[in-house]
């Protein structure tokens, strides 16, 4: 092996955790590739992303900063972005690399920058080798890199039975695949991601490699053959499908289609399901590849997704942000150490975007910058060999909305409670032990007074050691005049 260790980070967009059986024993989603990876691996189960948004989560694995201190709150050219580039600098994650002798590739989502500018900051613009995809790229199906492999070899994608233009906000587009598994962007992104680290082996240099599906997110475009998987399926409701609207707060209107019934998010989830199963298929070739090689055991892999998605969640929310919820703000986290046999196992400390990209370095072997250390994020690397090890169990994750509607919001776990502020909005406090599925909003219960109190005392400590940029208006909203600077 090595002296130091290759590192291949995977990340999906917008999957929901309960997709995969590390997370739901019961799930109708089949992923046997992620399945034994998991059982390879410590499984995080506690961990959030640092934004349910593509853009800031995406900058915090770059930057490991929460997206208040990079600027880029919510999606790129969207009003809440006060940044619509990643600024370029020494403690961007590929920088960091490429300064310890890493060679650092990348392909697949970017979507920390503007599709078109004059200060357009790409993957090759900051150090990394690969491809450049700026923007969303309608999933990746637009890109002209990806036409151009289709024409390279006589490949002809055809979707079918696509569904009609949506309305501004409705998040739901999804088709059938009839053309040949190779003529996906899923198959030519692990096309990409083997053609590089083929190149990377044969250099006397370690590597690292960050591949990015654009899916399972909208548009589901899902291969025949794996459609067919899922296309009379019966897929229950879930519990909270039929939670009253009306006692959530006003802003989660915003994502919300009251017009549809569980038809329609039954329909898009066997889409979702059969996208997520051809990912999983196409990560199976990439690790075969990976052990035909004898670089499997070389190498680290860590699995995550930037958030989650809501799929007709309480009361027919769809899509993300806007909204709090475990669907969207939990991600999965697997780290599978580098070596052979390990024993698995499943971490329940709380873990965030933030702690990936401190982990990745310090799996490489790179200490913290000083002034900057690992930014927000915390190491994750103790777990593996300690499952006890102490940890401050509190994790946070932001929002400033999305679309036209400019909303600030901070969701704060610590223990089994789930608080959620809503600036200008209703609050929400989840026993999330007795309540897993956040129906009951204890914030309003006179029960739970003395509780809600008290976890908001605690988010205003940790705002104030963490920096937090609302935390003076925060404490003023709240009256925790022992905590603001007035």
């Amino acid at each position: 092996m090595k002296a130091k260790k290759n590192i291949l980070f995977i990340c999906t967009d917008q999957q929901r955790t309960d997709t995969l059986k590390a997370y739901n024993a019961d799930t109708l989603c089949r992923t046997p590739v992620l399945d034994r990876l998991a059982g390879e691996s410590v499984v995080f189960d506690n961990a959030y992303a640092s934004c349910p948004v593509c853009t800031p989560a995406r900058s915090s694995m770059q930057c490991g900063l929460y997206p208040s201190k990079t600027g880029m709150e919510t999606n790129t050219f969207q009003p809440g972005a006060r940044v619509h580039e990643i600024q370029d600098g020494p403690s961007l994650l590929s920088r960091r690399l490429n300064a310890a002798g890493y060679q650092a590739g990348y392909t697949g989502k970017w979507h920390l920058c503007m599709e078109n500018g004059p200060f357009v900051t790409l993957p090759s613009d900051v150090g990394y080798i690969g491809d450049d995809f700026p923007g969303h790229g309608a999933g990746g199906w637009a890109y002209p890199q990806f036409r151009q492999y289709l024409k390279e070899h006589n490949l002809e994608l055809a979707i079918q039975d696509r569904t009609p233009p949506k309305k501004p906000g409705d998040h739901s587009t999804f088709g059938e695949v009839t053309s040949s598994i190779e003529s996906t962007i899923e198959y030519y992104l692990v096309e990409q991601t083997i053609h590089y680290i083929e190149e990377f082996r044969r250099q006397d240099k370690p590597f690292y490699f960050q591949l990015n599906f654009w899916g399972p997110h909208e548009p589901f475009y899902a291969p025949t053959e794996y459609l067919d998987l899922y296309r009379h399926m019966p897929i229950p409701p879930w519990k909270s499908f039929y939670q009253d609207p009306d006692s959530e707060p006003a802003l989660y209107e915003l994502i919300r289609r009251r017009e549809v019934d569980w038809d329609f998010f039954q329909e898009t989830l066997r889409h979702y399901y059969a996208c997520m199963t051809h990912i999983d298929h196409q990560l199976g070739r990439l690790f075969a590849y990976l052990k035909e090689q004898q670089l499997y055991e070389d190498t680290v892999i860590i699995f995550s997704a930037d958030h989650g998605d809501n799929q007709g969640s309480h009361g027919k929310l769809e899509n993300k942000s806007y909204s709090m919820y475990d669907e969207t703000t939990k991600i999965p986290l697997f780290i599978k150490p580098a070596g052979k046999d390990y024993e698995s196992y499943t971490q329940s400390a709380f873990a965030g975007t933030c702690d990936i990209y401190a982990t990745i370095l310090d799996q490489a072997g790179i200490g913290p910058l000083e002034d900057y250390g690992y930014g927000d994020g915390r190491v994750l690397t103790p777990f593996i060999h300690d499952r006890n090890y102490p940890w401050n169990n509190e994790i946070v994750t932001e929002g400033m909305g999305a679309f036209e509607i400019v909303a600030t919001q901070r969701m704060y776990r610590k223990d089994n409670y789930k608080y959620v502020f809503n600036a200008g909005d209703k609050e929400q406090l989840f026993d999330m032990e007795a309540d897993p599925d956040e129906l009951d909003n204890l914030a309003y219960q006179p029960a739970y007074q003395q509780v809600l109190l008290q976890i908001k005392n605690d988010f205003a400590v940790w705002m104030t050691a963490n920096g937090d940029i609302i935390r003076n208006a925060y404490c003023k909203m709240n009256r925790l005049k022992e905590y603001a600077t007035l």
